[in-house]
């Protein structure tokens, strides 16, 4: 394990309360939600450019690279063995409006609700250097094939819902629900990139 104190596991339904803009907010930026989350560890960091790309947020240009480069980013540095996540701040000024992701998030929290019920720490064999490092990895493939999958219509959707998955095991200290996500970014990144190698022939 990383750090020797470990904070406290966190519900799917408590990341998407602090993905929510403030009331009186007209935009929100990366920086908003990087600022009450930064010592949560980087399941929280994964979740919320993962979660973008999952919702019509993600059919805007461009986010679904942003996105993908994001993820990337972080997860590089989980693999680097870094013990708090960091990104430049052309990254963390990334804005977007503050209406629609509300709505979006708050269509998601009953969903939430429910899947906080399943979500317990266990299998804690991802605590271990190597399976950490084996969901970095998994990151690092979803968030390269993200960047050009955004040229063919939802396809960005499968990698984006394994990082989210993944994260979400990362901060609910669940380790099955984090292997299920490794499953997913398998079988996203294989049909990814046979969709970039029939668009290319």
């Amino acid at each position: 394990m990383w750090n020797k104190k470990p904070v406290r596991s966190m519900t799917l339904y408590e990341m998407l309360a602090k993905m929510q803009p403030r009331r009186q907010q007209d935009v929100f930026a990366f920086s908003d939600f990087w600022d009450v989350m930064e010592k949560r560890g980087f399941g929280p960091m994964l979740a919320f450019p993962s979660f973008l790309a999952c919702t019509p947020i993600g059919a805007v240009p461009g986010v679904p690279s942003l996105a993908g480069a994001t993820i990337l980013l972080i997860a590089l540095q989980i693999l680097l063995g870094r013990r708090h996540p960091w990104l430049p701040q052309k990254i963390m000024s990334i804005e977007c409006e503050a209406d629609q992701l509300r709505s979006v998030v708050e269509k998601a929290k009953p969903y939430a609700t429910r899947i906080d019920r399943f979500l317990v720490p266990r299998c804690f064999f991802m605590r271990h250097t190597l399976f950490r490092s084996l969901i970095a990895l998994c990151c690092i493939g979803c968030g390269l094939i993200m960047v050009p999958l955004e040229l063919i219509p939802f396809m960005g959707f499968i990698p984006a819902l394994a990082v989210f998955i993944m994260a979400i095991g990362m901060a609910a200290d669940d380790g099955a629900v984090a292997l299920i996500g490794v499953s997913i970014s398998a079988f996203g990144f294989t049909l990814g990139f046979r969709q970039l190698l029939t668009v290319a022939a």
